[in-house]
């Protein structure tokens, strides 16, 4: 009640509202929105009702498969308040086309109110932590990493699993990150006797973080979904290495490279196994080097202002 009122105040004496969020703060949103006639915008990032979903331990899903399975039905109460909110609104911005087309199917937004704004890469200065990929006497350490969240949706278990099925037991598993999981993540590392072979470290600072794996052998990322990992437009950014999951949203998987499938151990093993051969690796890291993306944050504020100015 406290966010509804303080949104109320302001609300009247601005032209705006917009929210980052579509339920717990959408909500007292929408009502305000309503009592001072104020137009609001949605601004949509995630799968709050999926990772939901995840975060009650039922079997894992991707974003697609949710909806599809019509899964999300199980939550009525919390869908239809977002649906309602996401309607509402005088625009709902997405990061990405992929996920505007799955919520305007499933939430029934109409064409004229969504758009696509995709999130900025920071223009950090990282000076001498750039690597090349097209540099062929580079001599990573034999170190995978992954850095994130430890949730469900993140699917770092599947990462275990498969790193324990890894042909060259010389390689190392770095964890870095916190979260509800990572109890269970640690007993599973016991379990398949890789306690030696696997560090948990914890949130680190963004130049912190790429100082420690500048020059690690990938940053792995195995989520069931992840719809705008912003870590991999910084890795490209940084020659650093990735296997991605498949199922996700940014604009570079249009491109062909290599994709692990979330869903299946086997295959994230197989392609960790592929990427130990040297010739393999070295001509993974020239297929990236092709890859782009470039979207500062200045254009997401000319892309944004240029949205206000037409609502």
């Amino acid at each position: 009640m406290k966010y509804f009122f303080v949104v109320i105040k302001h609300a009247r004496s601005n032209d705006l509202i917009y929210t980052l969020d579509w339920f717990s703060a959408g909500v007292p949103v929408m009502v305000a929105s309503f009592i001072t006639g104020k137009k609001y915008i949605v601004r949509v990032g995630g799968g709050y009702i999926w990772e939901k979903y995840l975060a009650q331990g039922r079997p894992p899903v991707t974003l697609k498969q949710f909806y599809k399975n019509k899964l999300y039905k199980e939550y009525k109460i919390m869908y239809y308040c977002i649906k309602l909110v996401l309607r509402r609104a005088s625009k709902v911005i997405f990061n990405s086309d992929e996920q505007r087309e799955l919520y305007k199917t499933y939430y029934g937004l109409k064409e004229d109110r969504v758009v696509t704004i995709s999130n900025p890469v920071p223009e950090n200065k990282f000076g001498t932590l750039l690597r090349s990929f097209k540099q062929e006497d580079t001599h990573p350490d034999k170190e995978i990493v992954y850095a994130g969240r430890f949730i469900k949706m993140k699917n770092v278990e599947s990462v275990i699993k498969a790193f324990a099925k890894l042909d060259d037991t010389s390689f190392t598993l770095l964890l870095i990150g916190e979260g509800p999981t990572e109890p269970e993540l640690r007993k599973l590392v016991k379990e398949y006797g890789l306690s030696d072979r696997v560090t948990f470290m914890p949130v680190m600072t963004l130049v912190e973080l790429y100082r420690r794996i500048s020059n690690c052998y990938y940053v792995i990322t195995a989520s069931w979904t992840d719809i705008s990992p912003m870590q991999i437009y910084e890795c490209l950014a940084l020659g650093i290495p990735f296997l991605l999951t498949k199922e996700n949203y940014l604009t570079i998987n249009k491109f062909d490279f290599i994709k692990i499938d979330p869903t299946s151990v086997d295959d994230i093993a197989e392609k960790m196994n592929m990427l130990l051969d040297l010739e393999t690796y070295k001509k993974y890291r020239e297929s990236l080097s092709k890859l782009s993306y470039h979207y500062s944050w200045n254009n997401a504020v000319v892309d944004h202002m240029r949205l206000f100015t037409h609502i």
